[in-house]
């Protein structure tokens, strides 16, 4: 005689719910590698012509080129980022402090602000374009469209600086 079936539980999904059931019946306790790490040395998405090659640099400490370049990417980019909020928050700051200023200090303190807001955006202008070469040069070597990375939009970046 078959099993009744069993309710759902609250919020339970029918895959959910025949997975939770397999587990009842114990369909799960003699799968080959139970209670074994998984073998995650080697990559299954890896091209089988190009295993060989990514083994001997893994086994090295290394990785593909690619790679590395973007780790180098990630690493400019979080340091750009962090940099410019450091500037935008200094500029908000100054220009909050320069408020309780006499109204001819206040004048002189929102020039100099002025003058040092456009030295930032040069500095981040060339920051920015010499990370959005390596983006080039990164985009070129990555084996797949779905890893490039997207360009800095420069002058959009800048407009919010301006507009902050």
């Amino acid at each position: 005689m078959a099993e009744p079936e069993r309710p759902a539980r609250k919020g339970e999904s029918a895959i959910e719910r025949q997975i939770r059931e397999a587990i009842e019946r114990g369909e799960f306790e003699n799968l080959r590698g139970k209670g074994k790490p998984l073998d995650l040395s080697e990559n299954p998405y890896t091209p089988e012509d190009w295993r060989l090659a990514y083994k001997l640099l893994q086994d090295a400490g290394m990785a593909p080129d690619w790679i590395e370049h973007d780790k180098e990417i990630r690493r400019e980019l979080h340091a750009l980022g962090s940099w410019w909020h450091r500037q935008m928050q200094r500029q908000r700051d100054q220009r909050a402090r320069a408020t309780a200023l006499p109204i001819d200090q206040m004048i002189a303190e929102h020039e100099r602000l002025e003058q040092q807001r456009a030295r930032v955006c040069v500095e981040y202008r060339d920051r920015a374009a010499a990370l959005n070469q390596l983006i080039d040069l990164y985009n070129l070597k990555a084996p797949t469209a779905e890893l490039h990375r997207e360009r800095i939009r420069i002058e959009e970046e800048i407009q919010k600086f301006q507009d902050a």
